[in-house]
């Protein structure tokens, strides 16, 4: 698909990409905070072919992981495209990367390396609570079981919002926040973001795109917020595309 005008945004998202093993290979250890990407537009203005292009089809080349998730209009379930997202993510980790081989190391594959880590660790509670947030997970998570504790100008402004926290971000007003109390969630939050670090320290970068955030929950955004300024994820990059003609008021 031929994206007429649209050379500088695309050159920009390879430059993002390119950073991210720019820090990886950098001869001192960055304690850097995660980044991400919005990119807005309304409907059928090629948000997501020129993310595929951007990002999507120049990851793959690098030998870089580009994972997806999709919310739904109207199918309201907390952390539904972040859960997608994380979804292709294993399936990348153990079909494609372990075909092409290579990439791990002492004869073991990535998966099992991965899995191994998790177990050292991850305790059975916090096993247990990534199973329940992200049940497609599970190969990667091993057989413990034991919390769910119980771009454009407004681009740049949702992104800006978004970070701060709170109130002006016009993103995820229509959430249903099912996944339990305040430190419950905390505790969630903490358990992803310890997955994407053991994750993504076995690879050059890893890209997670986030499609039609128009329509997320609240749930899947602060859980976003927490993993891009968490400060110790290596090579991530969130990538999120929204309609800026569908965002609720």
């Amino acid at each position: 698909m031929k994206l007429h005008g649209r050379d500088d945004d695309i050159k920009l998202l390879r430059r993002k990409l390119q950073e991210l093993t720019e820090v990886k290979d950098g001869d001192e250890e960055k304690n850097h905070v995660g980044d991400m990407i919005l990119v807005s537009g309304t409907s059928g203005t090629g948000k997501s072919a020129l993310i595929q292009k951007g990002l999507g089809d120049p990851a793959a080349n690098r030998g870089h992981i580009f994972a997806s998730g999709k919310f739904e209009d109207k199918l309201l379930r907390p952390l539904l495209a972040f859960s997608d997202a994380m979804t292709c993510l294993v399936k990348c980790i153990t079909v494609e990367h372990n075909k092409k081989g290579g990439l791990s190391s002492g004869g073991s594959s990535i998966a099992a390396l991965i899995r191994d880590k998790i177990q050292n660790e991850f305790d059975k509670e916090d096993v247990e609570q990534l199973r329940r947030v992200l049940p497609e997970c599970a190969e990667i998570l091993g057989t413990r079981r034991t919390s769910l504790f119980c771009s454009s100008s407004q681009a740049q402004a949702d992104k800006a919002a978004f970070c701060r926290g709170g109130s002006g971000s016009r993103l995820g007003r229509l959430s249903l926040n099912l996944l339990g109390g305040k430190e419950s969630i905390s505790r969630m939050h903490f358990a992803v973001r310890r997955l994407l670090k053991i994750v993504c320290s076995h690879f050059k970068g890893v890209v997670l795109f986030i499609d039609d955030l128009q329509w997320s929950d609240t749930s899947t955004l602060d859980l976003l917020k927490s993993i891009v300024l968490d400060g110790e994820i290596p090579s991530l990059l969130i990538v999120g595309a929204y309609r800026e003609d569908e965002v609720p008021e």
